[in-house]
């Protein structure tokens, strides 16, 4: 159908991690016996941070610093750059069983196979599905969308049966449980069948973070350019196509459109894969409904894939109503269930983790409910964030104490001849790995002069050195500079829009000091664990990580599992509801 986007390894996006905050209250339902480690203090003492230096005898010049982008720069960055790590396995994986579908589809020849005479109606068992012990009357009474049995249907449910197929069908089954009933209500509010959500089923499994060959992406596959069409924002920062709700009412809308064009589901159908020109076209040569058209064998009037859409959807919808009379068990699927959410705003950037860790859930749970997300912070903008509507009140009685601490600022770098990533990451005090998985850099690629890149940057880290200081011999083309101005704004208090009563909160500590009223706890390095990505998940600098263990130089201490982390917190622990 549409080539997978290559996969691009990335490592930890921002490990540059927020400053210190409150450890945030945790849900009840986190269990007992977790151990939650507590936070620094809001005020520490300040510390110097140790940059990841190049080696001392590299030849390395000194990059210059451009300017620090203004919000408009940052809003309209590139969308071409490769998602977040961890968001990019999502897609990886999604895309995975997409081609590997569409391979098997393409293998079996499903899509080729003319249909022949449909099944003619009348009492008794469809003969061509003799699995259901319906009429065709009875079967199609059951669907607000055209159903038809005919061969070209039937091949589809045999395919859907077959061991190359079943395996992923039984994944799609899963995800209907928790996207068929929200997808449902809304068709059904913008004036559509409500089982036109078996389209979104076959075009991406209910796959949120799907992409195709064609560059489609989300679980309605749309292409960039359809998507803008229809309202959905794509930037550096955010893909709307991804977006579950998002997405599902602007292909309610061009769906609606689509039929107002042609008249015929079916054909509403085979325009939405296949553009409603091809459509029309195959109108003027004499081509009435989508069977005939898809009669015509070769090129000539639709491609084969257009040809299997339709009858692939029938199929889908028939199976998905019917799925044990068609051998696919209860015990074997795994129906996942539609999480109930409040938004809260967030007025600047601010990484996710800190938001997941103020309303007392995983990472990972924000980014199932946000997936339209690109990165591991929230974009430089007021921005509504999805958290469980159960965590509600925990997030307001958390994010308070966290306002103004938590924000994050990029600046704009213009490669210029001889600079590196290690040189550039010197100079701004971050790790070269920010800078890289920010910008979509693989480890080999060299840098292209005059290509601006954006480094974030925690706001505390070390000021920027004014360009002309840092600017080498001969160069009289740098721009006219103002004084920086940081992008992120104070954060404000988020709205939250649903109550509930406060999750309580255990926060464990292994040792008390007096001193400052902190306490002294303790972490257990974890295999795979880097000073990275611990400091990102308790939401601190890296530069406090290191001091409060002694470690001077980041990038060359050698971290091992087993090791124990000193981490501090506040004396007085949150108060639990």
């Amino acid at each position: 159908m549409r080539p997978i986007r290559s996969p691009f390894t990335l490592t930890a996006l921002l490990a540059l991690a927020a400053p210190a905050f409150a450890q945030a209250p945790q849900a009840a339902s986190t269990a007992a016996s977790a151990t939650t480690h507590a936070l620094p203090p809001a005020e520490p003492p300040a510390a110097t941070l140790v940059p990841a230096t190049p080696p001392k005898d590299a030849q390395v010049p000194t990059p210059v610093v451009q300017r620090m982008l203004a919000d408009d720069e940052l809003l309209a960055a590139s969308a071409d750059v490769p998602d977040d790590p961890a968001v990019a396995d999502e897609i990886d994986s999604e895309s995975a069983d997409l081609e590997d579908m569409r391979r098997a589809e393409e293998a079996s020849h499903v899509q080729d196979q003319t249909p022949a005479a449909p099944h003619v109606g009348g009492e008794g068992r469809i003969s061509l599905i003799p699995e259901l012990d319906h009429d065709l009357k009875q079967l199609q009474a059951e669907y607000d969308i055209p159903i038809e049995v005919n061969q070209a249907v039937v091949n589809y449910i045999r395919f859907f049966q077959s061991r190359v197929a079943r395996k992923h069908f039984v994944k799609w089954l899963g995800r209907s449980h928790k996207f068929m009933d929200r997808y449902r209500q809304i068709l059904k509010d913008e004036g559509l069948p409500q089982d036109t959500v078996f389209l979104a089923m076959i075009e991406s499994g209910f796959g949120n973070f799907a992409y195709s060959r064609a560059k489609a992406s989300g679980p309605w596959q749309f292409i960039g350019p359809t998507g803008k069409l229809f309202g959905l924002k794509q930037d550096f920062w955010v893909d709307e196509r991804r977006d579950p709700e998002k997405s599902a009412r602007a292909a309610a809308r061009y769906l609606k459109q689509l039929y107002e064009q042609t008249g015929d589901w079916r054909l509403a159908w085979a325009g939405y894969n296949a553009g409603v020109g091809r459509i029309f076209k195959a109108r003027a040569k004499g081509y009435s409904d989508f069977w005939a058209m898809a009669a015509v064998p070769g090129k000539k009037v639709l491609r084969a894939e257009t040809k299997g859409y339709v009858p692939k959807l029938m199929a889908a919808a028939i199976v998905t109503k019917h799925p044990e009379a068609f051998g696919f068990t209860k015990d074997e699927i795994e129906p996942q269930r539609w999480e109930e959410y409040v938004e809260v705003t967030i007025p600047s950037a601010t990484l996710l983790g800190v938001v997941a860790k103020a309303a007392g859930v995983e990472e990972r749970a924000l980014m199932d409910l946000n997936p339209e997300l690109r990165r591991t912070c929230t974009p430089p903008r007021a921005y509504k964030v999805k958290i469980p509507k159960d965590q509600a009140e925990t997030f307001a009685q958390a994010w308070p104490s966290m306002q103004g601490k938590v924000r994050m600022s990029f600046a704009g770098h213009v490669v210029r001849r001889g600079d590196t990533l290690a040189s550039i990451a010197h100079h701004y005090g971050v790790p070269v790995e920010g800078i890289r998985e920010m910008n979509g850099l693989r480890a080999t690629k060299k840098l292209r002069v005059g290509t601006e890149l954006i480094v974030p940057k925690p706001l505390g880290g070390g000021q920027l050195a004014r360009a002309e200081e840092h600017a080498r011999p001969g160069r009289t083309d740098l721009r006219e500079r103002s004084k920086p101005a940081e992008v992120a704004s104070a954060v404000e208090a988020p709205k939250v829009e649903a109550r509930r009563e406060p999750a309580a909160v255990q926060i464990a500590a292994s040792h008390a000091t007096a001193e400052r009223g902190e306490r002294r706890t303790t972490l257990k390095v974890q295999p795979g664990d880097t000073l990275w990505s611990i400091a990102r998940k308790l939401g601190v600098e890296l530069r406090q990580l290191c001091r409060w263990n002694g470690i001077e130089n980041p990038r060359r201490h050698k971290l091992l599992a087993g090791q124990q982390l000193v981490v501090y917190a506040h004396h007085e622990a949150p108060d639990s509801g």
